[in-house]
């Protein structure tokens, strides 16, 4: 059963590939145990490059010291519809919207684990932020603009905007 948060807001995409990470990290988890984990997958590192309003129409996905982050954007200031659900191994444990406007929704599970998004952009930038904590991966799945399906060159990753090689794809910590 999951439970429904209804955010105004703009929300940023999503969009990661199974690689491999470097770094490690310690981690809190929603019960206050700490877990040492290593970092996630270089690809997802990193704020894009240059990522702004101006920036190439799509959804967004990137990792930093703060957590996950999923922005969406578009040149033309006609609406489109962004959505898509994002799964991860262990409860979210920080979750926070960017620029959310009422036609916007954003579910968080009930067990924590699946966030559902379909937001409406105008041409701007919108988003969410979250952190996973104690998880390993993280799945993006049912990428869509409007009624399609969202275009793997239309799905960014990281610093170097990679795209991924299929959608749905799982983004994994480092081994």
């Amino acid at each position: 059963m999951r439970r429904r948060i209804l955010i105004p807001a703009v929300l940023t995409a999503v969009a990661g590939a199974s690689l491999v990470g470097a770094g490690s990290a310690s981690a809190t988890s929603s019960t206050g145990h700490t877990c040492e984990k290593a970092g996630w997958i270089g690809e997802v590192q990193g704020r894009p490059t240059g990522f702004g309003i101006h920036s190439k129409s799509g959804d967004y996905l990137w990792h930093a010291s703060d957590g996950f982050h999923v922005r969406f954007t578009q040149k033309r200031a006609v609406a489109h519809t962004y959505s898509g659900v994002i799964t991860v191994s262990a409860p979210v444990v920080g979750f926070k919207v960017v620029k959310l406007e009422k036609q916007d929704h954003v579910s968080l599970s009930a067990d924590k684990m699946t966030i559902t998004f379909s937001i409406v952009n105008h041409g701007l930038i919108d988003g969410f932020d979250f952190k996973t904590a104690c998880a390993d991966s993280l799945t993006v799945s049912e990428l869509k603009i409007g009624a399609k399906s969202q275009p793997l060159s239309r799905v960014y990753l990281g610093k170097h905007r990679v795209h991924p090689s299929t959608i749905p794809f799982t983004v994994n910590r480092r081994a």
